[in-house]
C-alpha cells in the first residue's frame, strides 16, 4: 500500500465496517478511487475481482494480554479457544455479561475486547494515512454507549475526525442506490452466524442516530449460516480422507480443515474446482482431495440452506404484507454466503422484480461508509442530570444544586455551573465535590432522599429507602474517586473559601476550575471530576 504524504491526509476518510464476523475498512483519497485497505499480517483476501480485504473479528488473550487478532487468530486454528473473543459485536449488542479468559487470572468483558480488536486494525490504519476521518457504519440495534466505545477508541488511534453513518443508509449507498421516500427495500445479511432478512423504508421522522432516517418494518432469522455450512465442508473433507471425526489424526486436523472449508467456499463461485492438501505434522501423512462447485451445492441442498434462507424471507414479507407496505424496491444482498450463486438465485426468485444488488457483499457498507454525504452524528447531549446536596442553614433543611440538567450539550461553550464552597467547622483543610447522579424520570420532583454532611466534610445518605433503580434515585457518581480542596491555611466555619466554575469536555467529563479566595490561588484548572452519562 502506497504511504500517503502527510500534508495530504487531511482529507482522507477511512470508512469502518466492524462486522459481527469480518470488518473492513475502506480507503478514500481524494482523486483516487475508494479501495479497502490491506493491514499486513492482519488482514485477508476475499476472492473476487478486485479481491475485498476482510479483517476476522478475532481477537486471542493470553498471559492476560492480547497474543493475536485478525487473520492469525484463523490462520493458527484458535478461533474457537475459550481465549478467543469473536462475533464481538453481537455480544456487544445483546449486552452480554459473558466474559473471556485472558490468562494470568484475567477476564476480559466483550466491551473491552472489542475496543482491543479495533485498536488493532485502527492503529495501523493511521498509521498508513495519519490523521484521517473515520467514518463508522452504526448497527441498528447499537445500543446506549456504543457510538462512545467507537468513538473514544478512534480517539485514542489518533483519527482526526470521528463520524457515524446507520449501517442500512451506507449499504444502500455501497451500491449506489437511493431508496425512494416510503417505498421499502430489503437487507439480506448472511455471514457465519445465522442469515437475517430486514425491510426497511425511509422515514425522515426518525430520529434515532443508528437508525438516520430508516425505519425496520419486518425482521426475521434464519438458522443456517457460513459457520454450519464449513462444519458440512469439514465433514465431506473426512469422509474424502477416509478419516473418522473421532480419528485422532482428524481431531488435530480439525481447526486446519475450518479454514480450508472456508477457502473452499469463498472460491469455489470463481473457479468451480479446488485442490486441498492437508498434512498431520505428528503422522506426517498428507491427505489430498478435489472439490468442486457441485458438491458445495450438494452440501447446501442436503442441508436445507437454501430452503431455510427462502423460509426467513417468506416470515419477513408476511410481516409487511400484515402492515400493508408496498412492494420492494430493491434488495441488497450483505455477508460473505450472498457470495454464493445459489443463494443469490433464490433471492431473485424470491424479489421478482425488485433489483437484487448483490456486487460487492463484502464492502458494500465499509464503502458507503466513506462516500455518503449524510454521516448521523453522534450523541452529543448528557442523558442524566448530575447535583450537589447542601445544608441550608436558615431553613434547617437539605437542597440540591444542580450542577447538569439532562439534555445538557457537551461540550459546553463556557462554564454549565458556578458555585462558592464554605466550610462547614473551624480548621477544615479539605473540602470535597460530592456529585450525585439522579437516574430516571423524575417528574420534575426532587427526589426524597438527603445528602448529609458529617463532621469529616464528606456526605452520607438519609431519609426513607428507595427501590433500587427506581425513578429519581440519588446515586453517589464519584464515590470511588472522590475530588478534594485543600485549604491551605485551615478555613473557618461559614467562610467562603473555594469559588468553583464548572464545564463539559468533548469526552462528556465534568470538568471544574477552582480559586482559592482567601489566597487567590488557582487549586484546580479543568480538573476531571467524572465522566457523565
Amino acid at each position: 500500500m502506497t504511504m500517503v504524504p502527510h500534508h495530504e491526509t487531511g482529507t482522507v476518510r477511512l470508512g469502518v465496517d466492524f462486522g459481527v464476523c469480518t470488518a473492513v475498512i475502506a480507503v478514500q483519497v481524494p482523486g483516487q478511487e475508494t479501495t479497502t485497505l490491506a493491514l499486513p499480517g492482519i488482514s485477508r483476501e476475499f476472492p473476487g475481482s478486485p479481491g475485498v480485504h476482510t479483517i476476522p473479528t478475532l481477537v486471542q488473550y493470553g498471559g492476560g494480554t492480547v497474543v493475536r487478532l485478525g487473520a492469525p487468530v484463523e490462520q493458527e486454528g484458535a478461533a474457537g479457544l475459550p481465549g478467543t473473543a469473536r462475533w464481538m459485536r453481537r455480544y456487544l449488542c445483546d449486552a452480554s455479561p459473558v466474559q473471556i479468559p485472558a490468562g494470568d487470572g484475567r477476564m476480559v468483558r466483550y466491551g473491552e475486547a472489542a475496543a482491543d480488536f479495533l485498536a488493532g486494525i485502527l492503529g495501523p490504519a493511521l498509521g498508513q494515512y495519519p490523521g484521517a476521518a473515520l467514518v463508522f457504519a452504526l448497527p441498528p440495534d447499537a445500543p446506549a454507549g456504543y457510538m462512545e466505545l467507537l468513538r473514544r477508541t478512534a480517539h485514542r488511534c489518533g483519527a482526526a475526525s470521528c463520524m457515524f453513518v446507520p449501517e442500512y443508509r451506507a449499504a444502500a449507498a455501497g451500491y449506489g442506490y437511493t431508496p425512494a421516500a416510503g417505498e421499502p427495500f430489503v437487507v439480506i445479511t448472511f455471514a457465519e452466524t445465522e442469515p437475517e432478512v430486514a425491510v426497511v423504508v425511509v422515514d425522515e421522522a426518525e430520529t434515532d442516530p443508528a437508525e438516520g432516517g430508516l425505519r425496520v418494518l419486518a425482521r426475521a432469522t434464519g438458522s443456517r449460516g457460513c459457520s454450519a455450512i464449513d462444519t458440512w465442508i469439514v465433514q465431506d473433507l473426512l469422509g474424502k480422507f477416509r478419516l473418522l471425526e473421532s480419528d485422532p489424526r482428524a481431531v488435530r486436523l480439525a481447526p486446519h480443515l475450518r479454514n480450508e472449508a472456508a477457502r473452499l467456499r469463498e472460491r469455489l463461485p470463481h473457479t468451480s474446482e479446488e485442490a486441498v492438501s492437508i498434512t498431520d505434522t505428528v503422522s506426517k501423512k498428507t491427505f489430498t482431495a478435489r472439490y468442486t462447485m457441485a458438491e458445495l451445492d450438494d452440501v447446501l441442498a442436503d442441508h436445507g440452506v437454501i430452503v431455510s434462507l427462502q423460509d426467513c424471507i417468506g416470515r419477513a414479507l408476511s410481516a409487511l404484507q400484515v402492515q400493508g407496505a408496498g412492494r420492494a424496491g430493491a434488495v441488497l444482498l450483505l455477508g460473505a454466503g450472498c457470495a454464493l450463486p445459489v443463494v443469490q438465485e433464490a433471492v431473485g426468485s424470491a424479489f421478482p422484480g425488485a433489483a437484487v444488488l448483490a456486487g460487492r457483499p463484502l464492502d458494500a457498507v465499509a464503502h458507503g461508509a466513506v462516500d455518503t454525504g449524510v454521516p448521523a452524528r453522534a450523541q452529543d447531549r448528557i442523558t442524566r442530570s448530575y447535583a450537589l446536596r447542601y445544608w441550608d442553614a436558615a431553613v434547617q433543611e437539605h437542597h440540591y444544586r444542580f450542577l447538569v440538567h439532562s439534555g445538557t450539550r457537551y461540550p459546553s461553550a463556557g462554564q454549565v455551573a458556578r458555585i462558592v464552597i464554605s466550610a462547614a467547622w473551624d480548621g477544615q483543610t479539605h473540602l470535597g465535590i460530592p456529585l450525585y447522579e439522579l437516574g430516571g424520570d423524575t417528574g420534575g420532583k426532587i427526589p426524597g432522599i438527603e445528602l448529609v454532611s458529617d463532621a469529616g466534610g464528606g456526605v452520607r445518605l438519609a431519609g426513607p429507602a428507595q427501590d433500587a433503580g427506581g425513578a429519581g434515585q440519588a446515586v453517589h457518581a464519584n464515590g470511588r474517586s472522590p475530588t478534594l480542596l485543600v485549604a491551605d491555611p485551615p478555613a473557618r466555619k461559614g467562610e467562603p473559601r473555594f469559588e468553583c466554575t464548572f464545564s463539559l469536555d468533548a469526552e462528556r467529563n465534568l470538568c471544574l476550575s477552582a480559586r482559592d479566595l482567601v489566597t487567590g490561588r488557582l487549586v484546580k484548572l479543568n480538573a476531571a471530576v467524572h465522566r457523565l452519562n
